[in-house]
């Protein structure tokens, strides 16, 4: 009897775990459901053929040393240093399920200088903003996963220094112009708040213009960038 019963006992666990524990991995509240807040990215991580792999949330520092030999024979060698501080807070609200609408604004202040031939040169510091408004769906693969594409129109304003000649006045560039920028991100749920999510993002100015400013005197030309670089973050998503 003993035997039966723990026989029974080993075929009732075996039938009722795999629910039990299906049913433990299973969120109640969708993702998309109306009335959710996200806050897409409170850290994470992002790569481009530009800054390679790069610190990506709502707030930062970051600092960025470059030592460059001499184009000339016998010529000092430069090093560049510089310092930068952004605050990027980014936030979507599902105004209905599946549909969300949401934005990102970035502010970015660098300054630096210039080192070489025993030489100093101070960078005059520099803004950079963006501000992006943009719309969503998301679409679920299951409780725990699901794809959301979003896509958004903005505009941007990005600032540069740099030294034509040691000694010369600086020369400030600044570049101004619309903003398209398509993310396809799949998100991955840890549990009813926390989740992460990955993807590739795409970004192309419109009517952009570059302006070129040294001692007082002025240039401009029209100019346009295409950047394509790939997101992992985390985020959190709150229920009104």
């Amino acid at each position: 009897m003993p035997v039966r019963l723990r026989l029974v006992a080993a075929l009732a666990l075996l039938f009722f775990w795999p629910r039990s524990a299906r049913a433990e991995r299973e969120l109640i509240v969708p993702f998309h459901e109306g009335g959710h807040v996200v806050l897409d990215q409170l850290s994470g991580l992002r790569l481009d053929a530009t800054s390679g792999v790069a610190y990506a949330g709502p707030a930062g520092i970051a600092s960025r040393s470059t030592r460059s030999d001499a184009l000339a024979p016998g010529g000092p060698a430069s090093e560049t240093s510089t310092t930068s501080i952004w605050l990027a807070p980014s936030a979507d609200v599902f105004v209905t399920d599946h549909l969300s609408v949401g934005g990102r604004v970035e502010i970015a202040r660098t300054w630096g200088a210039i080192e070489g031939g025993g030489r100093r040169l101070e960078l005059p510091g520099t803004t950079s903003m963006t501000f992006l408004a943009r719309v969503g769906f998301f679409v679920p693969f299951g409780d725990r996963v699901g794809l959301w594409p979003r896509a958004g129109v903005g505009w941007c304003s990005v600032e540069s220094v740099s030294f034509v000649s040691t000694g010369g006045a600086p020369t400030r560039d600044t570049f101004r112009a619309m903003l398209l920028d398509v993310d396809l991100s799949l998100v991955y749920r840890f549990g009813e708040t926390f989740f992460m999510r990955a993807g590739p993002e795409v970004g192309v100015t419109l009517g952009g213009r570059q302006t070129s400013v040294t001692a007082g005197s002025s240039a401009g030309a029209g100019a346009s960038v295409l950047q394509i670089s790939g997101t992992i973050g985390f985020g959190v998503n709150l229920e009104l």
